[in-house]
């Protein structure tokens, strides 16, 4: 990342951090959103974070994994002693907004795709600028004509090997026929250029759509730099250009060895401390820094936690597949850090020639940057990532690796505010939520709730129909009018109106099956007052990836820096003072843990006494001594008398515990929305 004008000239630009950092005790765990070319908002929000806290447990999703990691690998730097470890993400935004030579901005030229794609990926980007809706509103020739622009070598090739056929009917006509039929023949042959470009151009795009999207991993863009480099003017591809983010973050040498979330999870808690010994095996609160991403597997239709920590979600791939997703010396370090494939348990496919070439997707030591690059795959946008998974649905006897794909994080979970929640937290957890601006809040670039009793409101997709319908013009000049005398004189919505809510209604439906979880989490009482709405205007990141120099320096300065500021102002404790949002928050938490046991323990007591057709669990505790309780174990999993006393003093424990809920004296605090205290898959 060469050095480029600050971008002064267009936002105020975070001034440097002071060397000696944040209070040694003072911490925040941080959550990133999705969002393409949102994520310019992130950089200076988490420099304003960084400045008063230090970062123990970062996550995100798909452009949000990018800042998480970046966020992480500073704060590693930042533990090392490294000098100035937050100056690529302060110079982040800049960076990106550089304008090239040729047009179009750093951003945009992240996003390189194969020559097939080169098209579309033009099409992306002006669609992209909110566009959409704008052509919605002049009509389907607005939107026609922009791709006539772009696909115009092939109408026009089209449509002169219609020309040239036209006058050959012509030419036959007049040569064979009497009278005036060449007439005839020549109206006729006129519709036969139009329908030549038409023709060329779906010929062209259905083999860009091809060859350039299915046919590249389901995306336009792999990730990897296949541009030409030129040392006055480098094109890194996003891959590249986040690597080399992440090493100088983390004071590394872009040709060292790759950061890894081990060497987060020991990094030391100071400079000049001894470094962590935290292995797969100890719990993330032993980690000095947990960085935690989410991706999504599509072919098994769930979301998958990175890194990999469990047996039963082992992944592994084949070097060559991943050759044009990640820069070499990243693709270089994962093939040293995984192990061949291995039979773990009855269940695996033994080794053979169905599993040679095949390497585990390491856990601990998976490079961070390969980590953000799975989570990052905005589908079609970006070529979703091959894996491969043993496939368990098989006979055994036919069971060995197949391909899975991997797409945006966003698709499963968009916003997991929950990854790092604790009972009773020791720090605050702050979450970053990109959402669009409210018709009621104008003016307002940033919303973030001053008290509890705020923000459990819902928010709205505002594209009903009844009220496009009752804001249209009656259209007496409307054929169906004459057609129909009862439609006479009622309202009828434009084109343009009904285009749009189709489109919003289209978009309310995927914004319900993806971010239903998140919007309804970010509502609950302990979690809605840490997190910052940011809200962005039309044409403002989304799918806009060639925003211009001065969009994206606003946007960082308006939404990230003031964002950042507002925890701060919210959270941060003055002169020895707890802030009065941070003890609130905890004040919360201890009243929904309290009602969480109290719902769990109820009738506990009686259901551990007597079940219908069971055996009471004092007794069913008892007997596991002589024989094993796991079904599949037998006896092999019998209790000893130690684990025996243990676990039905565990359970007179409970039984006790349910008596004092019930005897407790009743608070006045009331949670809305009341949470309910029930078990999440794990991710």
């Amino acid at each position: 990342m060469k050095e480029v004008a600050p971008g002064d000239d267009v936002a105020p630009v975070p001034p440097p951090l002071e060397p000696a950092g944040p209070p040694a005790d003072r911490f925040c765990d941080l959550v990133l959103t999705g969002g393409v070319a949102s994520g310019v908002v992130y950089p200076w929000a988490i420099v304003e974070l960084a400045r008063h806290y230090r970062f123990r447990n970062i996550g995100g999703t798909s452009v949000g994994a990018m800042a998480a990691a970046l966020a992480a690998a500073a704060e590693y730097g930042r533990r090392t002693g490294i000098e100035r470890p937050f100056e690529a993400l302060r110079r982040a935004p800049a960076a990106l907004a550089e304008p090239l030579r040729g047009g179009g901005t750093r951003m945009l030229s992240l996003f390189q795709t194969a020559p097939r794609g080169k098209r579309l990926i033009a099409l992306w980007a002006w669609f992209g600028r909110g566009s959409v809706e704008a052509g919605a509103k002049q009509g389907f020739v607005h939107g026609l004509r922009k791709v006539g622009q772009v696909y115009a070598g092939p109408c026009v090739a089209g449509a002169a090997l219609g020309l040239a056929l036209a006058a050959l009917v012509v030419a036959l006509v007049a040569a064979v026929a009497a009278g005036d039929a060449w007439k005839g023949a020549c109206l006729l042959a006129l519709l036969t250029v139009p329908l030549g470009a038409l023709a060329g151009l779906t010929l062209a795009l259905w083999r860009d759509i091809r060859e350039g999207v299915i046919g590249n991993g389901l995306g336009l863009c792999k990730g990897g730099t296949l541009v030409p480099q030129s040392e006055d003017d480098p094109r890194p591809g996003i891959s590249q250009w986040l690597h080399e983010a992440i090493q100088r973050s983390a004071g590394l040498d872009v040709n060292d060895r790759p950061l890894t979330f081990r060497d987060l999870w020991n990094a030391p808690a100071h400079p000049g401390a001894e470094p962590g010994q935290c292995s797969e095996d100890d719990p993330p609160p032993r980690r000095s820094i947990n960085l935690q991403m989410l991706t999504s597997n599509v072919t098994h239709g769930r979301p998958y936690r990175l890194p990999l920590n469990h047996e039963t979600s082992r992944l592994f791939f084949r070097p060559e597949d991943l050759v044009d997703y990640l820069p070499p010396r990243v693709l270089a370090a994962l093939v040293d850090a995984a192990p061949r494939y291995a039979v773990r348990s009855n269940s695996d496919p033994p080794p053979g020639p169905q599993t040679e070439g095949f390497l585990q997707l390491p856990g601990a030591d998976l490079p961070l940057a390969v980590a953000a690059r799975l989570s990052l795959s905005f589908p079609l946008l970006f070529a979703a990532v091959p894996l491969y998974a043993i496939d368990y649905e098989a006979p055994k006897a036919h069971r060995t690796l197949k391909r899975c794909w991997f797409s945006d994080g966003g698709v499963s979970s968009n916003f997991p505010i929950h990854l790092f929640d604790a009972a009773l937290p020791r720090w605050p957890t702050f979450g970053l939520w990109l959402d669009r601006r409210d018709p009621y809040r104008e003016g307002q670039d940033i919303w973030l709730p001053e008290f509890h009793d705020q923000g459990w409101g819902d928010n709205w997709n505002r594209f009903d129909p009844a009220a496009a319908a009752s804001a249209a013009e009656p259209d007496a000049a409307d054929p169906l009018d004459a057609a129909n005398p009862a439609h006479a004189g009622k309202p009828r919505p434009s084109a343009g109106k009904v285009a749009a809510v189709l489109l919003g209604f289209a978009g309310a439906l995927a914004t319900s099956a993806l971010d239903w979880r998140d919007r309804t989490s970010f509502r609950l009482p302990h979690v809605r007052n840490r997190v910052a709405r940011l809200l962005l205007q039309r044409g403002e990141g989304g799918l806009n990836i060639a925003m211009p120099r001065e969009q994206i320096l606003g946007m960082a300065h308006r939404y990230g820096t003031q964002a950042g500021k507002a925890f701060v102002a919210h959270f941060a404790d003055r002169d020895g003072r707890e802030s009065d949002a941070w003890r609130e928050q905890r004040w919360v938490r201890l009243h929904l843990l309290i009602g969480g046991l109290r719902e769990r323990l109820t009738g506990l007591a009686g259901a551990a006494a007597s079940a219908p057709r069971s055996t009471p669990m004092q007794r069913a505790i008892a007997a596991a001594s002589e024989r094993g309780p796991l079904r599949d174990h037998g006896d092999g999993r019998r209790l000893d008398t130690a684990q025996q006393r243990s676990l039905q003093e565990l359970l007179r424990e409970l039984e006790r515990l349910e008596q004092v809920f019930a005897q407790a004296v009743a608070q006045d605090f009331r949670p809305v929305p009341d949470p309910e205290m029930r078990l999440r898959a794990p991710l």
